[in-house]
């Protein structure tokens, strides 16, 4: 057996946290854009190097070993330590950057039409919109902070309202021309636009709606919640958003591409500005906070 005392090369450990998070070697390669060969490759090597197997490979998936599961926990948390480690120094010495995770629709109607509010009080700031469907899982990525639905608690986070949330379905006037939609029952006519990756969708409209389902003649799935919108304006269905409360439509769609179906329905989740208490940016968590929040509230909708 190869000696453990000296630890394997650090390189080696990318692959390896990938392939064990994924249990899968294809996956893990189109994560960190290798091919399949390397990846198999480097876990061998670490294999090799660690004297064990980390893996058994059957037939048609991967299982972690004893082994494999607590390196696992030494690849994760040696990664973690390295990410925020970099993101420290980084902080410290290279230009400050803002990484700001959200959904597509957050990121693409909200904000950057108004990004030059922000750099004008930040020039020499880097802000990096990233938009996902997806939770940031801040031990992992070296994301500043989060919008996030929801009622504000998410353990060892700090969260800050923004805003209240409303549910709004939306469709082209021309579909509703052919179809009129005056109570839920009325959809049975409509095909639903879904959202993959979607925390809260039809199902939630039904619970506030309180009914059991909503009807539909069928769905299409898409990948966002901008993605649901553009559908919507080709006139593919009707789409459900979860947009901040009192939005005006007259701000997103002035020229009426989309018109609110019903009337909004008000819920109980709201939209949160979160973050991790020990990020070091506080100042600047509190002036990109001030600046989401005057662009997601109706009173300053107009301000620019």
């Amino acid at each position: 057996m190869t000696s453990m005392r000296r630890p394997p090369p650090l390189q080696l450990l990318p692959a390896f946290e990938a392939s064990a998070r994924l249990l899968s070697f294809s996956k893990a390669a189109q994560e960190l854009h290798l091919t399949t060969s390397a990846i198999s490759q480097q876990i061998k090597q670490l294999e090799n190097q660690l004297g064990l197997p980390l893996f058994r490979r059957l037939t048609r998936r991967l299982e972690l070993t004893d082994a494999g599961h607590q390196f696992a926990r030494v690849a994760s948390q040696t990664l973690a330590t390295y990410r925020q480690g970099h993101a420290e120094f980084a902080h410290r010495f290279d230009r400050p950057t803002l990484r700001l995770s959200m959904t597509p629709l957050i990121a693409h109607e909200f904000l950057l039409p108004h990004v030059e509010v922000f750099q004008a009080r930040h020039p020499g700031v880097s802000l990096s919109l990233e938009a996902s469907m997806e939770l940031v899982d801040f031990e992992k990525e070296s994301v500043d902070a989060a919008i996030r639905v929801g009622h504000g608690h998410w353990p060892g986070l700090e969260s800050w309202l923004l805003c209240g949330c409303e549910a709004v379905l939306l469709a082209v006037p021309s579909l509703l021309a052919r179809h009129p939609v005056n109570r839920l029952e009325d959809l049975e006519h409509h095909t639903l636009i879904r959202r993959r990756h979607e925390q809260f969708g039809w199902e939630s409209l039904a619970s506030l709606a309180k009914v059991p389902t909503v009807p539909s003649k069928g769905d299409l799935l898409v990948d966002s919640d901008l993605a649901a919108l553009h559908a919507a304006e080709r006139g593919l269905g009707i789409a459900l958003g979860f947009l901040p409360a009192g939005t005006p439509f007259s701000k997103l769609w002035p020229d009426n591409r989309l018109v609110a179906v019903l009337p909004p329905l008000t819920t109980p989740l709201s939209a949160y500005f979160v973050f991790r208490p020990d990020n070091g940016k506080a100042e600047l968590l509190r002036d990109a906070f001030d600046w989401i929040r005057s662009q997601v509230t109706p009173v300053s909708s107009h301000d620019g």
